[in-house]
């Protein structure tokens, strides 16, 4: 706790007390100060940062839509694959199949015994 105490200090102390120095550049024209960065120096610098165009905008939705897809296709394996792994150890497991193999049957016989029926009752 005391370093997360000691950490925001520093952050505040850090932002709070540096201002726009001489030799400094200011921004150029069609920018803004989006904050203060430290150089190779072990100097603040303000950095300075350009509107998004309309390029920059189109660009940014159509990589959140790639990364989004690539998140949908390996959710959709994954379930996949979840379903094969249950489908595989079902058939693996003998008495699974047999159970099931048996409730064939006995829909099968029903169902022939049903259309017995119908065709004794049509002659």
């Amino acid at each position: 706790m005391d370093f997360i105490k000691w950490s925001l200090n520093a952050v505040d102390t850090i932002f709070s007390t540096r201002g726009q120095g001489s030799g400094e550049p200011n921004c150029p024209a069609e920018t803004f100060a989006a904050g203060y960065v430290m150089d190779s120096w072990a100097k603040w610098r303000v950095m300075c940062m350009a509107p998004l165009s309309l390029e920059d905008i189109e660009d940014i939705y159509l990589f959140v839509t790639l990364i989004t897809g690539f998140l949908l296709m390996g959710l959709g394996g994954a379930l996949l694959y979840r379903r094969l792994v249950k489908a595989v150890s079902a058939a693996q497991n003998p008495a699974v199949m047999d159970r099931k193999l048996e409730n064939i049957m006995k829909k099968l016989a029903a169902m022939q015994q049903a259309l017995d029926l119908e065709t004794s009752a049509r002659y």
